[in-house]
């Protein structure tokens, strides 16, 4: 069983930022990105470094490792500090700047500084002579770590045909370890994030003790502060030989190594960007020819990548790198041979091992997105994956989730739609332009009594077309009305609207029959209370009157019946008194 290799995680996913829109998905070459509730994450042992990822996610959720605290700790803590500048550093810089970039490197603290286009020259010369050695199949040049990456990990069978040369950043370090005496860190600047996996990889260790992208370059720039005009032009600390400084673009090494590639040459094939890559491995895997490829994973090449800030275009970049590569080519440089090793090794059990799944498991996934006949395996790519096969075993594997799938995504939404109309409580009809009805759910056949028998009648079968007629001649884009449809024991509230692009008219039917009765009821009753009360007022206003009445007669026959006591009462008292002859009889004594 071959080794799976877990490399140290240089990109990954800032989660706050990720929103759930797959675009890294699709676009990874080698489906490295794992999706998860809605989570985009970078599987390290997956992934080649490309940076696709990165220039890809519109939210900039895609992040790389930034080492600028590492190099600044380099620089205060050691004295002697060499940077090389990768030969794509013109596309950042117009043309007064890029005379100034020596300067500006050593008011950063680097002592040494230099163009890892220098030992660029040595790797083509090397790559020109292991070519002509070799007899007929093709030569991969190895100058981008992403290719060998790629290469390791997912086309094993064409390890042997790497060629077994250093890049130009590690032959460059090596160059500069020979040259410069005493202890010397070493920093590479570049447009490349798979250059940090490249120098910390175990055939490189010690050689580059820092790797920052043009990305953290900038950053450094803004956080000091610095202006390029405060500098004087000044030159590097080393030369250059023929077109070296052309490496950064397609085509550059061969151009270096004197290597014609243009179309009419059948024998060295310079290209970038993963699809002509892949393409031309199967183009000549098999070929009977001496064939150079020399790949750059970046489309247009260096100047297009992730390290890179995306304010200028590739062109723009492609053409400062060109005139500033012409501005020096009519200065010589030293002749200083040093005897440095440019030969490496590749790893042949690199390559990632994908889960072999078993016929079921993958007809069942098949299965559940619809897509057991070969007739609905659409081959879409809308997943990331080139093929329905391919997105079930990455849902086996648990790279991705079913969602993931549009198609069955939409069906499902489909039928959810269609689940939520059937199961309305609200009668749904769809008409033609002709008014005729094409659709009915349960609820609107059970409000009007009717079967898919009145399916292509007109709708005026079941009831009064005329709310429909309105809304097919008038220019309103809906109507809504209250009818009693007195057939049918129902009354609707109705809503109607216009899909014009279908040339169909929706009707929504709401019964608010109960609604009505109810209300009907509730008036009734208000009625029938108004008048009871007014029953029990005229009552009580009759028995207080009579009560007054009565009242006042019984009043009457009290005052009276006073009176009479009273006289009794005296007539009584009188005759006492005459009785003990206390009251003179007036009578006799006159």
């Amino acid at each position: 069983m071959q080794q799976k290799i877990i490399d140290a995680q240089i990109i990954f996913t800032n989660k706050a930022r990720c929103r759930d829109c797959y675009r890294c998905l699709r676009n990874c070459p080698v489906n490295a990105i794992k999706m998860k509730d809605g989570q985009a994450s970078v599987e390290a042992d997956r992934c080649i470094l490309c940076g696709t990822c990165l220039k890809e996610c519109p939210q900039n959720a895609k992040q790389f490792r930034h080492d600028l605290i590492r190099v600044k700790k380099l620089i205060k803590e050691n004295e002697n500090v060499a940077v090389s500048i990768a030969p794509s550093f013109p596309a950042l810089f117009e043309d007064w700047q890029i005379e100034r970039i020596p300067s500006l490197m050593r008011r950063l603290g680097f002592s040494y500084v230099s163009e890892t286009a220098e030992a660029a020259y040595y790797v083509a010369k090397e790559t020109k002579d292991l070519f002509l050695q070799k007899g007929k199949g093709i030569c991969l040049s190895t100058a981008c770590p992403s290719y060998v990456t790629y290469v390791e990990k997912y086309q094993p069978l064409q390890v042997k045909n790497l060629i077994t040369v250093v890049s130009p950043m590690i032959a460059h370090a090596r160059r500069l370890r020979k040259k410069l005496t005493g202890d010397w860190k070493i920093v590479f600047i570049g447009p490349c994030v798979a250059k940090k996996a490249e120098a910390e990889r175990s055939e490189h260790k010690g050689l580059i003790d820092g790797v920052l992208t043009f990305t953290e370059l900038l950053e450094w720039i803004e956080e000091e502060k610095i202006d390029l005009k405060q500098f004087e032009a000044s030159e590097f600390d080393e030369k250059v030989n023929g077109d070296a400084r052309l490496y950064a673009l397609t085509g550059g090494m061969s151009k270096t190594a004197s290597l014609e590639t243009d179309n009419l040459n059948t024998s060295v094939y310079a290209m970038s960007g993963f699809n002509e890559i892949t393409d031309s491995m199967r183009s000549f895997t098999n070929t009977s020819s001496r064939v150079l490829i020399e790949p750059l994973i970046c489309a247009s090449g260096c100047v297009n990548g992730p390290g890179l800030p995306k304010s200028e275009t590739v062109f723009t970049r492609k053409e400062n790198v060109i005139n500033y590569a012409k501005s020096k080519s009519g200065i010589d440089a030293e002749t200083n041979e040093i005897e440095v090793s440019y030969s490496t090794s590749f790893n042949n059990n690199a390559v990632y091992i994908v889960n072999d799944f078993n016929e079921e498991g993958i007809r069942y996934v098949l299965d559940q997105t619809g897509k057991q006949n070969v007739e609905n395996q659409l081959n879409c790519g809308a997943c990331g994956y080139s093929t329905c096969l391919d997105n079930a075993k990455a849902i086996l594997n648990g790279m991705v989730e079913i969602e993931s799938c549009i198609p069955y995504m939409r069906r499902l939404a489909e039928q959810r739609t269609d689940k939520i109309i059937e199961t309305s409580p609200n009668g749904i009809v769809i008409l033609n332009r002709e008014l005729e009805i094409l659709h009915m759910n349960p609820a609107f056949k059970k409000f009007f009594m009717c079967t898919n028998s009145v399916a292509g009648k007109r709708i005026s079968y079941l009831m009064d077309p005329e709310p429909f007629i309105k809304l097919k001649d008038g220019d309103t884009e809906s109507v809504e009305v209250t009818i009693n449809h007195s057939n049918y024991n129902v009354i609707c509230h109705q809503i109607l609207y216009k899909l014009p692009e279908d040339n169909q008219y929706i009707g929504i039917f709401v019964d608010i029959t109960k609604n009505i009765t109810d209300v009907e009821k509730l008036d009734s009753l208000k009625v029938k209370t108004i008048q009871q009360a007014q029953e029990l007022l005229d009552h009580q206003i009759e028995m207080a009157q009579a009560l007054a009445k009565l009242l006042g007669e019984s009043t009457a026959k009290g005052e009276e019946l006073v009176e009479n006591l009273l006289k009794l009462t005296q007539d009584e008292k009188i005759k006492n008194l005459r009785s003990k002859n206390w009251l003179w009889d007036t009578n006799t004594t006159k």
